[in-house]
């Protein structure tokens, strides 16, 4: 039987859009920093390290050997996930449950060293779509498009996301946007790609965040509130845009019913007390509330025009404000988590959900490929 697995330390820093002179791993060494201090642990308790991110985004070549030594990697054995640092947690997880490790720290950040434009546009192929100069924000545009379209779905109730979002950020102390918008404001706000307004992308937000996961043979000596990983499960689609119907996103319904089989989860929307879920745009929260099972395609608008997923709403979605408050890029699903087991463990303070015993979290890969192909789900339980 594989081992069971635990969250038992978090650390997040202050996610903002700039950090003057700190350099990428800075900001790593911070957020370990505090995930071991939350824990009550030392560099010599962890067994090894996994870091994640994109050279390409950090603008260096094989960034994690700077950012591997400073979340604790020093003498120890440490990998790297060229992806959101979701799959880190992920592939942390399966070491630690496979025995061979007790205790991994997992550390992902933000930051801007290099075009995320130029960089996104690279990821295209380069004789056929990358000419049109397509980057990861154009598609988004073109499968939000292609979903308001679909299902009829209106800018207003995709404005209601951002709404709601923003005013779940105010009461995040971690979050770079902490200020409530009004829908007016969101329709209003200067054209990015259409659909798409300024207000309905997430910032690009600097900072970083660090978990703490350890075998069940271990937990109990290092914290007495430990938050279970019930469950997991990831998936990728095609990158090409052409071979599938953009008004779906079928690797987050595959990850999501893989991660709920591992779970038990038959009925989401009333098994889950809440939901982090990496919005790419408003549009895309919606769409992933339908990939997720909350609610049948096309219907997800109805969950926000009914408050299904506010605050006191049966179902929370981003009560931390999303990825339209904190974009960290190679880290938002890991913050995701993160903010997850806050939540179940009790700590999330303002932004607390009453009762909160089981949550799901998701990221994606947003920067590093187009239309949201790669998914990636865990469920977490309070312990």
């Amino acid at each position: 039987m594989p081992k069971r697995v635990a969250i038992v330390g978090i650390g997040q820093t202050k996610h903002e859009e700039s950090k003057g002179h700190y350099v990428y791993y800075e900001s790593d060494f911070e957020a370990a920093k505090r995930a071991l201090e939350d824990a009550s642990l030392s560099r010599g308790d962890l067994d090894t390290v996994i870091a994640s991110g994109w050279d390409a985004i950090d603008g260096r070549t094989i960034s994690d050997m700077h950012t591997c030594m400073a979340i604790g990697g020093y003498l120890k054995d440490s990998s790297h996930a060229a992806e959101d640092g979701i799959m880190a947690l992920v592939y942390a997880y399966l070491r630690i449950a496979s025995g061979l490790f007790d205790i991994a720290l997992v550390a992902g950040h933000g930051h801007r060293e290099a075009n995320v434009d130029a960089v996104t546009r690279i990821t295209f192929d380069p004789l056929f779509t990358r000419p049109a100069g397509r980057n990861y924000i154009i598609t988004m545009a073109m499968q939000a498009n292609a979903y308001m379209h679909k299902y009829g779905v209106s800018k207003e109730q995709a404005a209601k996301v951002v709404v709601k979002n923003r005013a779940n950020g105010v009461r995040n102390p971690y979050a770079h946007m902490r200020s409530p918008v009004a829908p007016e404001d969101v329709l209003g706000s200067e054209p990015v790609a259409y659909p798409l307004k300024a207000l309905d992308c997430p910032p690009e937000s600097v900072g970083a965040v660090a978990l703490i996961l350890a075998t069940e043979d271990v937990v109990r000596r290092i914290t007495n509130k430990p938050v279970w990983i019930r469950g997991i499960g990831w998936a990728i689609e095609s990158y090409e845009m052409g071979s599938k119907d953009l008004a779906e996103i079928p690797s987050l319904s595959a990850a999501a019913q893989r991660a709920y089989k591992m779970a038990g989860i038959r009925r989401p929307l009333n098994e889950l007390d809440l939901a982090e879920i990496h919005e790419a745009t408003s549009f895309h929260e919606l769409m992933d509330y339908e990939a997720l099972g909350f609610a049948k395609a096309g219907q997800g608008a109805k969950l926000i025009d009914e408050g299904t997923t506010e605050m006191d709403g049966k179902l929370p979605v981003n009560p931390s404000g999303g990825s339209l408050c904190t974009n960290l890029f190679g880290a938002s699903g890991l913050v995701r988590a993160a903010e997850a087991a806050l939540q179940l463990r009790g700590d999330a303070h303002g932004r607390q959900v009453a009762g909160a015993k089981l949550a799901l979290a998701h990221g994606l890969s947003a920067p590093a490929g187009v239309a949201a192909p790669t998914n990636c789900v865990a469920i977490l339980e309070r312990g």
